[in-house]
């Protein structure tokens, strides 16, 4: 009797022993994790505001071409309304000096027999105030032509300026863009990078459980002898630390260690799971609405107690001992 009390201290002793090399090393990479984690998550927020502001320079982009294009058909409506106007100065300047070349070359007989053949005194006057203003009529179209050519010509001098202006706007905004998208492929290497380390790190994780878990099953096999005792050795966590949360990246639970991997950095999109949807704490659930976990140690399907609800196994890879709860944080 006293000889089997020792054996079962002996084999107490190394589970213990066991569990204290797990509670030293899991909670440093974990903390790791969680960090790298929250950087990721940072970074994705910062991705997203660069996105937002690359399609909003995008759409400013396309309303300046357009405006561009505005200008460009108003500067060829201003030339074509400017060549037509020139050439009707042109062409009543050409009449004009036709008509003053005839009023001084016929103009002594022709002006003379217009006057005399005036019945009264006031037809004479009528007829002798039309001679007077027929070429100051011609000078009045001509100054008013000239003024619409400069009205036209200023027009389009400041429609030529507003094009610089738009194309240096248009030139600025593709600049800044070009420059937000290289900055968002850099910010998505940094989230596949951190991603890349974060599998690092869980695969390191599980590593060293198995080797403790190997060692606490090799130390309670050589403390019990004969007793033939070859049972897997199980993780019994003391409760601690509450419900999981974003910012309480690991939690004691049920006998487990609980952790969670978010779908914004792991999408999993190879898991089958059925009725998919994210619930109002955060977590990834089923249709029904069991909370989706992963263990190394239950089989799929498995049911679990959790610090946050029932959970069902659909993915495995985590640390033995550990649950990772699927959420959206």
């Amino acid at each position: 009797m006293k000889l089997n009390n020792k054996y079962r201290l002996r084999m107490n002793i190394g589970i213990i022993c066991s569990l204290a090399i797990l509670s030293t090393s899991a909670p440093v990479m974990a903390t790791s994790t969680e960090n790298l984690e929250s950087q990721s998550s940072s970074l994705q927020h910062e991705l997203d505001d660069i996105n937002s502001e690359i399609l909003d320079m995008s759409s400013e982009i396309a309303k300046i071409e357009i405006q561009i294009e505005d200008t460009s058909n108003s500067i060829i409506s201003t030339e074509e309304q400017l060549s037509i106007i020139k050439n009707t100065e042109t062409e009543q300047y050409a009449e004009m000096k036709k008509r003053i070349q005839y009023m001084y070359e016929n103009g002594s007989s022709s002006l003379l027999e217009l006057l005399f053949s005036a019945e009264d005194i006031a037809d004479f006057v009528n007829k002798a105030d039309f001679i007077s203003n027929i070429s100051s009529y011609d000078q009045e179209q001509l100054d008013e032509l000239k003024n619409t050519i400069t009205t036209y010509e200023d027009q389009q001098n400041a429609l030529k300026e507003q094009q610089v202006s738009l194309t240096a706007m248009e030139s600025d905004l593709k600049d800044k863009k070009s420059a937000l998208t290289q900055k968002a492929a850099a910010t998505s290497t940094s989230i596949a990078s951190i991603s890349d380390k974060i599998e690092q790190i869980k695969a390191e994780e599980q590593k060293a459980a198995e080797e403790a878990a190997a060692q606490a099953s090799a130390s309670s096999g050589s403390s019990s002898g004969s007793s033939g005792s070859s049972s897997r050795p199980s993780y019994s966590y003391p409760t601690s630390g509450g419900a999981l949360t974003p910012d309480k990246g690991v939690v004691y639970f049920n006998g487990h260690r609980e952790t969670y991997y978010s779908q914004r950095v792991l999408p999993g999109t190879g898991l089958n799971i059925p009725g998919r949807h994210v619930a109002a704490d955060g977590t990834i659930r089923d249709r029904d609405n069991y909370i989706c976990v992963a263990s190394s140690d239950l089989a799929k399907g498995t049911l679990v107690e959790t610090s946050l609800g029932m959970g069902k196994v659909y993915d495995s890879g985590c640390a033995s001992g550990t649950i990772d709860i699927y959420t959206d944080w």
